[in-house]
């Protein structure tokens, strides 16, 4: 009952993450599990590169904008085509992002 009066009421979010990083590995976390999260996060990997490869290749394709192809669209279907390009070029800065961290 006194170890209950010594946890603190409160702990600052710097604290927190100093502990969580400084804190040691559970020894019994089964390697059944690492291996599945290992599969998992390397498929993620494939896939995200998979999608990377195929959003730039787009973006070749979109940036080019081969005026033979475009001359019967709308305004709005040609400014959607930009707002999209825009997006594209957008996830791929935010999967740099993720993958710094991955």
């Amino acid at each position: 009952m006194n170890e209950s009066n010594k946890l603190p009421q409160a702990i600052s979010h710097k604290k927190l993450s100093f502990l969580l990083l400084n804190a040691k590995k559970d020894k019994f976390a089964s390697s059944e599990e690492n291996e599945q999260y290992t599969k998992l996060k390397d498929e993620l990997l494939t896939e995200l590169n998979d999608w990377e490869l195929t959003t730039k290749s787009l973006l070749k394709k979109i940036s080019s904008r081969n005026e033979k192809h475009l001359q019967d669209k709308s305004p709005n279907a040609l400014m959607a085509l930009g707002a999209m390009e825009v997006h594209l070029n957008m996830a791929l800065q935010a999967l740099q992002g993720f993958k710094k961290d991955f």
